[in-house]
């Protein structure tokens, strides 16, 4: 469509600019187009393309200050969409005549999501360092993680966001996200050590990595790397693992998931030691007796283990005699879940993603937790007020016993105790929320699944309606235009060598606007006179057609798909119509057209800017101005035509 700054489709103008030389009349025609139309959101694309082509290696600073605030001044939902918004800052960003000041102010004034889609691996070096800078200066320290983030992002995290990202500004952005949640302060509160607010931090932390590694799933050693004795060393590790492993590449899956398993050594050493108190040692002696070992472990898992039960105030032995279960459960409920149960791997809508494991490795790596969850269970012991309760005291031992390649009688006398410490809780009392109620039916499905295991022609279509088309005299363009093609292909056999019949069906293609079949030019075929037909049908067509714009739309795109239609045929179309039709993309005009112009026209300075003063229009009776006669009038200098009668 054309603005008040412009007679001329921005399409045109666009493709026009596309393809013109530096310093040649059409170009500096588009050029003072776009400087009439710089702040409307439709001169985006001229804007683009002037700068792509004509003004690439010099352009004023006006040129640079429009695509800058035309590119910025389009909305989130529709910039990148309707007007390649950010490619036209991209443009003028890194032109050699880009002032650094301009630079630094666009990327001040860019969003966050718009920053990012501008340090994409495609764009130049020096706009990435550029990009990474900002961003720094939007996040001079990286805050800690707390829940609102999920829902109000830093910039960092709204940048990693964009996949294939610039080196300068992944690095860049991934030392920027929150920290986690300051394990001080869990160790500094009494009774609410673990509040529920901290749990939802570390949740949060826990699900912005997630999105990170989902988003970037070529970058994931690099991120084992970039996070290696931080923080974030073991929840980037849990995430790949647990929630993202479709993602990963089957060598570190299967690395990250041995990783894993290493660390259950630390669970059966608590079981141990838990078991020596119980049997009347103290703790010095048991610090004494099992030091070695301690000293072994990683520092976290060793940290955890003095501090909560080698403490004179830990915690009592009877919590750390189930730790060897408590990792197998917690597993097998978050970090293992997928890898044990791939199909549960899948969006909200649609198919299960596709892995990178082949099945036969993930159910190795199923073997192998199997197998570690056996010695968990040689630990396991029914508790003597309640039973198993919930959903994942059963899931582990489901997903043990599914992967495990052979059921010994020493499993299945204990899985037999658990089927009967599930059935005893079975019976006790029940909560009626959802959640319950959920973890409920599950409890029960799991239950049933461990004790099997444990114990081992299409209607016809409608007939087609016959149509009613009446004589070749009496029936109407518009009136063929509804049929289907099998109805119209056989009224036309059965009227064959009535031209005036095929004519009536040519420009039915109009009123239907998508008609495929049958084709056009099957049609136009039936006439005697193919050549004259629809030339004359073009010059006539205000008469024989009617006034709606997007039926003189069809007509220009039926014609100009003809294998070589005649020049004079396309000068007869509408000019607007034919300025307008598409060519290669769906905001470009026809080459066809462009060509016939740019022939007519030259590189007369004055003829272009005629040609853009011209009275054409999208509507009312300047919109049947012929292509041919404007041009002529336009090149000649001569006045506009007067145009073709109505009806």
């Amino acid at each position: 469509m054309a603005t008040d700054e412009t007679r001329l489709p921005v399409e045109f103008l666009a493709t026009l600019a596309a393809g013109a030389d530096p310093g040649s009349a059409a170009a500096g025609m588009a050029a003072e187009q776009a400087r009439g139309m710089a702040d409307s959101r439709q001169g985006g694309p001229l804007l683009a393309a002037l700068l792509a082509r004509p003004y690439r290696d010099s352009a004023p600073s006006w040129l640079l200050e429009a695509a800058v605030a035309n590119g910025l001044r389009q909305s989130e939902s529709e910039y990148e969409y309707l007007t390649g918004s950010t490619s036209l800052v991209v443009l003028a960003l890194v032109h050699p005549d880009c002032d650094p000041a301009l630079r630094a102010d666009a990327l001040r004034r860019c969003s966050d999501r718009r920053l990012s889609s501008l340090g994409t691996a495609d764009r130049p070096a020096d706009l990435c360092t550029a990009v990474a800078g900002e961003l720094l200066r939007r996040v001079p320290q990286p805050p800690d993680m707390t829940p609102e983030l999920l829902k109000e992002p830093t910039p960092a995290q709204v940048v990693l966001r964009t996949g294939r990202l610039h080196d300068a500004v992944f690095e860049a952005a991934v030392a920027l996200l929150p920290d986690g949640p300051d394990h001080a302060q869990l160790e500094d509160e009494d009774s609410g050590a673990w509040s529920k607010r901290i749990r939802k931090a570390f949740d949060a932390w826990g699900r912005m990595w997630s999105a990170v590694l989902e988003r970037h799933p070529d970058r994931h050693s690099q991120l084992i790397a970039m996070t290696a004795d931080t923080s974030a060393s073991r929840v980037v590790r849990d995430q790949l693992l647990g929630s993202v492993p479709w993602t990963v590449e089957p060598a570190l899956l299967r690395q990250l998931a041995l990783d894993d398993l290493s660390r259950f050594g630390a669970a059966m050493l608590t079981v141990r030691i838990c078991g020596f108190l119980q049997d009347g040692s103290s703790k010095e002696e048991a610090r004494k007796q099992f030091a070695a070992e301690l000293a072994v472990l990683e520092e976290t898992d060793r940290r955890d283990i003095e501090f909560l039960y080698l403490r004179d105030d830990g915690f009592g032995c009877d919590w750390g005699a189930g730790s060897a279960v408590s990792w197998v459960r917690n597993a097998a409920d978050g970090r293992w879940r997928l890898i044990l149960n791939p199909a549960e791997a899948r969006p909200a809508y649609g198919d299960p993603h596709t892995w990178r494991s082949d099945p036969d490795e993930l159910a190795d790596l199923g073997r192998l937790f199997a197998e570690t969850a056996v010695q968990a269970l040689r630990t396991w012991k029914p508790k003597e007020l309640y039973g198993i309760s919930t959903a994942s005291d059963l899931r582990w031992v489901r997903d043990m016993l599914v992967h495990l390649p052979e059921l010994t009688p020493a499993v299945e006398a204990t899985v037999r105790l658990v089927i009967r410490d599930a059935r005893r809780d079975r019976s006790g009392p029940q909560s009626y929320d959802y959640q319950s109620q959920e973890d409920r039916r599950q409890f029960d499905e799991l239950l049933d699944a461990i004790t099997r295991i444990v114990a081992d022609p299409a209607p016809q279509p409608p007939a087609t309606r016959r149509t009613a088309l009446g004589t070749p005299e009496e029936v109407t363009v518009r009136s063929l235009s509804a049929v289907t093609a099998e109805v119209l292909d056989a009224y036309l056999e059965r009227h064959a060598g009535d031209d005036a019949l095929v004519e009536k069906a040519l420009l039915s293609f109009a009123w239907h606007g998508h008609r495929s079949e049958p084709a056009f030019a099957s049609v136009l075929a039936r006439h005697s006179d193919q050549r004259h037909a629809v030339h004359r049908l073009t010059r006539e067509l205000r008469r024989r057609l009617g006034g709606n714009p997007s039926n003189r739309d069809a007509w220009a795109r039926e014609i100009l798909a003809l294998p070589d239609c005649p020049s004079e045929t396309i000068l007869a179309l509408p000019a607007w119509t034919a300025l307008k039709a598409r060519g290669h993309r769906y905001d470009s005009t026809h080459p066809t057209v462009i060509a016939l112009v740019e022939a007519a026209l030259g590189d007369d300075p004055q003829a272009w800017q005629r040609f853009a003063d011209s009275p054409i229009s999208n509507s009312g009776p300047n919109a049947w101005l012929r292509l041919g006669d404007i041009l002529t009038a336009a090149a000649d200098g001569t006045a506009w035509p007067k145009p073709p009668g109505p009806r």
